[in-house]
């Protein structure tokens, strides 16, 4: 069964009915400023430090590391948000903002490698996805097996995340 966020991808006017949805229940909300925009892309940045001193200073706290990477790439994410002028209350309604406003509808695969570095690719909402998946496993389990080959994967893709979140944001 596919997750909605893969729905809104297929049906945009889906996407369209539950966004619409959000903002009448206040999920997402509007007025988002430039300071909200600078300060998340800022607690991103802050939380791939935190993770990244994590795995090199405490040692066996890989859980902690992912739940740090995790929340940077929300941070970056709700950055978006705000540069398109919206908050959000819930990680699935900042998901519909980012395919609605950074997912192209109808271009190739070559206009995707022209403009790679400005939107907002099928991967990554994926690897967003995924990232979120293994935050909720990492807080909620009772598991301390976490390797840390595993966190420094999730790593790296935080850090392209909250990357190509700038390179959006500076290039407007």
């Amino acid at each position: 069964m596919k997750q909605k966020w893969e729905l809104w991808i297929e049906k945009r006017n889906l996407l369209e009915k539950d966004f619409k949805n959000y903002l009448k229940r206040e999920t997402i909300r509007e007025r988002a400023t430039e300071i909200e925009v600078e300060g998340h892309l800022h607690k991103a940045k802050r939380n791939l430090r935190f993770s990244r001193g994590v795995l090199d200073d405490l040692k066996d706290f890989y859980e902690w590391s992912i739940v740090g990477y995790y929340y940077a790439v929300y941070q970056a994410a709700l950055a978006l948000c705000a540069l398109k002028g919206y908050k959000t209350k819930s990680h699935i309604a900042t998901i519909s903002i980012l395919i609605k406003f950074f997912y192209p509808q109808h271009i190739s695969e070559e206009d995707l490698k022209t403009i790679a570095k400005t939107i907002m690719a099928e991967e990554d909402i994926r690897e967003f996805v995924e990232l979120k998946n293994y935050r909720e496993d990492a807080t909620y389990s009772i598991s301390i097996d976490y390797e840390h080959g595993l966190a420094e994967k999730l790593g790296e893709k935080a850090i392209e995340f909250v990357n190509k979140v700038e390179r959006i944001i500076r290039k407007r």
